[in-house]
């Protein structure tokens, strides 16, 4: 076995008193405006010079001067790491906290050493303020044996205007290093996930299909009704009260959308890796397009949700069981057999035919390309499983061979 120190996060839910819950929104848009001028400051630069600046070091100079109320009601601690911008990020314009309405997003950041959480009275103690705040939830990770916690982030939900603990925890993980199978996965928009496994004990191989029928549906209909919100709103003659009641509810489906996006993302993950466990897999070799195409913007293509999320998801619930999961580029593998590495003929619904006369689903080859790029054994034939995920459960479908 190998042992790997991984990052997780637990969320608890907080239970707010009308007192805690003004003292929170006071320390949030606090951090939301300290933040909003900090990304000013480094939007500035990055016109100017074409760099960003990730050190904390410019608001701690300014700390004295024109943050002097924030500094104050923040704390020396809990300012310096509300200053920080996260390394991973690319070089870029930052954003603003800011909603689709102009107002600030409350947030509340606190460093690793200045909360702590009593999980007997269910309380977690914000310790610059001396303030307990009770929360209801079970964290998964903070209770791992020689689990490490991190900074605190604390956000408030407009939707369902709660307000929510995120503890980020570093615990450490047991991979698997036996001889188990690898299996190769393409990611699509017609099927979520494409996975293809190596021969099991010298025979044939299993593919695994996940439909993405429910997320596309759940996508355009939901749009349907944000369009038709907009159009209203786009109307001289609405009253400010009926404007205010309508952009409630398009905020309201923005989130239902994301919301239904993510539970389907982690449906399918969790299934993913629980049928990987029981056909005995031992690495994931995910499939991804190199640059930012497939990210960009658009409706009625693959940017209806982002490829990265999906690949981050099925990753962590791989690591969380134990199976390693790597990263290879996918350039070129709907266009090549992988069976005999001749160029294909894209068919019709979904299928590629080869030279050689053998018709395969196009998913599955690219899948099968995949595998045998991050060193796997591509199967002479496959067993398909097929599945539809939905927002609530993932319903099996009966399977063929290939």
């Amino acid at each position: 076995m190998q042992r790997v120190s991984v990052v997780r996060t637990d969320t608890l839910r907080l239970l707010t008193t009308p007192e805690l819950d003004d003292f929170l929104r006071r320390v949030g848009d606090a951090t939301a405006k300290l933040i909003n001028m900090e990304n000013f400051r480094r939007r500035r630069l990055f016109f100017e010079t074409g760099k960003i600046d990730y050190s904390w070091k410019s608001a701690w100079r300014r700390r004295y001067t024109e943050y002097a109320g924030i500094y104050e009601l923040l704390g020396s601690k809990n300012f310096a790491e509300e200053g920080k911008l996260e390394p991973w990020q690319k070089v870029r314009p930052p954003g603003y906290r800011k909603d689709r309405d102009g107002q600030r997003i409350p947030i509340v950041i606190v460093r690793s050493d200045n909360y702590s959480i009593d999980m007997e009275r269910r309380v977690l103690r914000l310790g610059y303020w001396n303030i307990e705040i009770p929360f209801k939830g079970r964290p998964r990770w903070l209770t791992k044996p020689g689990a490490k916690q991190g900074r605190l982030v604390i956000t408030y939900d407009p939707v369902k205007k709660r307000w929510y603990a995120r503890v980020s925890v570093e615990v450490v993980l047991e991979g698997r290093l036996d001889n188990g199978l690898k299996a190769g996965i393409d990611l699509g928009r017609e099927r979520l996930i494409a996975l293809v496994t190596e021969p099991i004990n010298g025979g044939e191989g299993v593919a695994l299909l996940y439909r993405g029928g429910p997320l596309k549906s759940d996508y355009f209909y939901l749009e349907k009704k944000i369009a038709k919100i907009d159009k209203m709103l786009s109307d001289p003659k609405l009253e400010e009260v009926d404007r205010a009641v309508l952009k409630e509810m398009r905020r309201r489906l923005y989130e239902k959308r994301r919301k239904r996006r993510e539970q389907i993302f982690a449906n399918s993950a969790a299934h993913l890796i629980r049928v990987c466990l029981e056909l005995g897999v031992a690495a994931l070799l995910l499939g991804y397009p190199r640059g930012v195409a497939q990210d960009k913007p658009g409706k009625g293509n693959t940017s209806m949700w982002s490829y990265r999320r999906l690949e981050r998801r099925i990753a962590v619930a791989a690591e969380n069981r134990g199976i390693p999961a790597f990263e290879i580029p996918e350039d070129g593998t709907s266009k090549v057999c992988a069976r005999h590495g001749c160029e294909v003929v894209r068919g019709p619904r979904g299928l590629v035919r080869c030279p050689y006369g053998h018709t395969m689903h196009a998913d599955l080859n690219a899948a099968m390309n995949i595998l045998a790029r991050g060193g796997g054994k591509v199967p002479t034939r496959v067993r398909v499983l097929s599945f539809i995920p939905t927002a609530s459960k993932v319903i099996a479908v009966n399977g063929k061979k290939q």
